[in-house]
């Protein structure tokens, strides 16, 4: 009953809702983050209903004025930076730190303070020497209306914001997600150093109790634009003694590869949490992979997540479910090739009637007839058929003919016994009755030099002193 009561109590006292005012007397058990950054702080994914129904123990101050009175608190239902943006990784940060911290502690509320700007590089956060107000007179058209939003300068907002604040709850923390523009600066984890440290000098906080959480980009390994960054991102550490960063690894990003995916912001948001929970010393209870297994067999070929294999083995990826669960999947896959057969050249004078599929041709050309084996995979038969390279009356010679090798790569051999040497002649065509070597014969055995040939099937035409000829194919194969 009494925690019922306080319940009650801090919901009047709060007018948690679209128009709550702050606290009026600073509460401990009130934890405030500030949040800044450009897009992907700031939100790009798209609002469902379920990201609108928000726990009224999570606050968010309004740094901007339109939605309601300026530095005033409401339910943290998104958008929380400006308004018109959409879901970002603060939505559900503010949401697990809720549902984790809650059950140990029911007087606890999170409360955050979102100032970000899309697209803006991190000097519209640096104020020395007015380096901000430099970078807002160079910046886009389309820029201008968001920092404006932010009375001109977004640093100075967050600082004005964080004060405001400081007078309903404790300063626990401060995230960053920002880099895209500065991709691959080597001076920018010195950057976000000096701003940090700004920040806790303006606001009187020991930096031992306000960690610097930095979050990732979109990772190279799902095709990120801007993935070389982490690169940089991973050093801040080095230059902020109490600066941890956040894992962006298997978080998919859309279609411009900058921003992430809805689920994405959703599972980025709570490693943020995570993270923040670590650095405070807490326990957090992982949950253990799920891994699916299954069979496959496939003919010749499958494809998987965008890659095509060609032979048998076992295909596993990795996927983040939204409560930041991995997911393995793995295939055992196995590849049935069908089953190809070559059946011998066949040469006819006009037409020929093909017993495989019962249709007549009376082209040269490939035949290729498919059919389901007992495999479950296609039967592919072939011939090749050769129409019209023999003339009509002639006759096959009775001598013994030889040709060798078959197929032949660079040179063919034709052996022709009784052949008078002078006499005789031989022809070769192309399976399209082009003919392609024409000669005597100087002896009985003869070399042709075939190494420049296209390779394909070509018929060897022999003619001995009476005109009688005698035909046989042969296979030129490339090298």
């Amino acid at each position: 009953m009494k925690i019922k009561h306080y319940l009650l109590s801090a919901a009047m006292l709060l007018a948690v809702g679209a128009n709550a005012q702050e606290p009026a007397v600073v509460d401990s058990n009130f934890y405030i983050f500030l949040c800044f950054g450009q897009s992907n702080m700031e939100g790009q994914g798209s609002i469902s209903d379920a990201d609108r129904n928000v726990d009224e123990r999570f606050l968010a101050m309004r740094t901007t004025d339109c939605d309601g009175e300026l530095y005033s608190w409401r339910k943290a239902v998104p958008p929380l930076a400006r308004c018109g943006v959409g879901l970002g990784p603060v939505d559900y940060f503010g949401r697990l730190l809720i549902d984790s911290l809650a059950p140990h502690n029911p007087n606890i509320r999170i409360g955050v303070v979102d100032v970000a700007v899309a697209g803006c590089d991190i000097q519209l956060f640096e104020t020395v020497n007015d380096a901000d107000l430099k970078y807002k007179e160079t910046a886009a058209d389309w820029m201008q209306g968001m920092i404006a939003a932010y009375g001109g300068r977004p640093y100075e907002r967050l600082v004005s914001a964080a004060r405001e604040a400081q007078k309903a709850g404790v300063i626990k923390g401060i995230l960053l997600h920002q880099g895209e523009t500065n991709n691959g600066q080597q001076t920018w984890p010195g950057r976000v150093a000096a701003i940090y440290d700004s920040l806790i000098s303006q606001l009187n906080l020991k930096a031992e109790d306000v960690p610097l959480l930095v979050g990732e980009v979109v990772t190279s390994e799902v095709g990120g634009a801007c993935g070389s960054h982490n690169n940089v991102v991973a050093k801040v550490p080095e230059v902020v003694k109490n600066a941890y960063v956040v894992s962006a690894k298997d978080l998919k990003g859309k279609q411009d590869n900058l921003h992430f995916t809805d689920d994405s912001y959703r599972i980025l948001g709570k490693r943020y949490a995570k993270q923040w929970m670590r650095s405070a010393g807490m326990t957090v209870n992982e949950l253990p992979d799920i891994t699916e297994e299954k069979d496959v067999t496939s003919c010749d070929k499958y494809s998987w997540n965008g890659k095509t294999y060609h032979s048998s083995r076992k295909l596993s990826s990795t996927s983040v479910l939204v409560n930041d669960q991995k997911k393995v999947s793995v295939i055992n896959l196995t590849i049935i090739n069908s089953v190809e057969t070559e059946l011998d050249p066949v040469t006819v004078e006009s037409s020929y009637t093909w017993p495989v599929d019962g249709k007549t041709y009376t082209k040269s050309q490939t035949l290729v007839f498919e059919a389901e084996a007992a495999n479950g995979c296609d039967s592919i038969v072939t011939c090749e058929l050769t129409v019209g390279t023999t003339a009509v009356g002639d006759v096959q010679a009775e001598e013994t003919v030889a040709i060798y090798p078959n197929p032949a790569v660079d040179v063919l051999n034709i052996s022709v016994q009784a052949c008078a040497a002078g006499k005789g002649k031989i022809s070769v065509y192309t399976s399209y009755g082009i003919e392609v070597f024409s000669n005597d014969f100087v002896s009985e055995f003869e070399s042709i030099d075939i190494s420049n040939w296209n390779s394909g099937v070509y018929m060897v035409v022999v003619t001995d002193s009476d005109g009688n000829t005698w035909t046989e194919k042969f296979v030129k194969r490339a090298k």
